[in-house]
Order: C-alpha cells, then sequence, then structure tokens
C-alpha cells in the first residue's frame, strides 16, 4: 500500500486515519504519498512556467505530459498544484486522501454542497488521527474548507 512508502511516524498516524475512515464506512483513495524531487519540481512549475516546460519536467518525473488543447483546440490554462518548491510529501510525511462515493471509483474533487459534509468529515477523522489537514489553509470556501482539501501531513 501507498501508505507504506511514509515515514514511521506519519504511517503509525495515516493507519489510524485509514482506520477511522474504514470503522465509519467511508470509501476513500490514497492518491499520493511519496513524491519524488522531480514531480515536485514539475507541479511547482506547473501555473508558473510555460505548459511546454511544465511537461518536459513531468517527463523527467516519469509522469505524463498535460494536454495543451482541448478537444475543441482550446487552449488550457492550468493553474498552480502547490504553493511550496520543497513539499512534506518528499520527505514521507504527507499523503493525499480522498472520498470515493460510488463503485465506479468517482472522486468528488469539486467541492459543492452536497458533498461539503463529507470533505469535512475526511477532514476532522484526519484531524483527530492526529495529522494536520490541508483543508484548513486559507483562505476557506464558503464550506469552511481551505484550497489544499485532500492533504494530510505529519503536524510541525
Amino acid at each position: 500500500m501507498k501508505i507504506d512508502l511514509l515515514q514511521p511516524e506519519a504511517r503509525r498516524l495515516f493507519e489510524v486515519f485509514l482506520t477511522a475512515l474504514d470503522k465509519n464506512g467511508l470509501r476513500y483513495s490514497v492518491r499520493e504519498t511519496r513524491r519524488t524531487a522531480e514531480l515536485q519540481a514539475a507541479y511547482y512549475a506547473q501555473g508558473r512556467e510555460p505548459i511546454e516546460e511544465v511537461n518536459r519536467l513531468r517527463l523527467i518525473a516519469g509522469t505524463y505530459p498535460l494536454p495543451v488543447v482541448d478537444k475543441n483546440g482550446t487552449p488550457i490554462v492550468y493553474g498552480v498544484i502547490t504553493s511550496a518548491a520543497h513539499s512534506p510529501h518528499q520527505d514521507g510525511l504527507a499523503a493525499d486522501i480522498v472520498p470515493v462515493i460510488d463503485d465506479k471509483g468517482t472522486i468528488p474533487w469539486v467541492i459543492t454542497a452536497e458533498n461539503a459534509e463529507l470533505w469535512l468529515t475526511f477532514g476532522r477523522l484526519g484531524q483527530v488521527a492526529g495529522l494536520e489537514w490541508g483543508g484548513t489553509w486559507k483562505p476557506l470556501n464558503k464550506y469552511g474548507i481551505g484550497w489544499d482539501y485532500p492533504h494530510y501531513q505529519l503536524k510541525k
């Protein structure tokens, strides 16, 4: 499992968190744990560098390039994916964990009135497990959820 890539202290807290999700009957996906410096550099470039440079860095990191245009040929503008040149993910201290809402594996990436409470429940359970939740980082949206809501990390 992906949490096996985390540092022992972080892994222990994430195991508590995932156990709580299981006990509450909540489906989830562990999207990302330990991240290479190359992948972090690609994420950091996104929204700051031209898409050609972002894709060059993504290929170096061993991940897929982002499309430059959509199916209609309209240019796609990618926002910033991370505010940090260095991430706790690189140190094995963070993971991105998201709810799964159906048997197809659908993840509610866009927070709405219908799923905000689910995200807040995930956040509370992560915090009870002793993790810092990126959903508390300002600015908060109208549901009281911060900008990095899939992110959990060992408290600083």
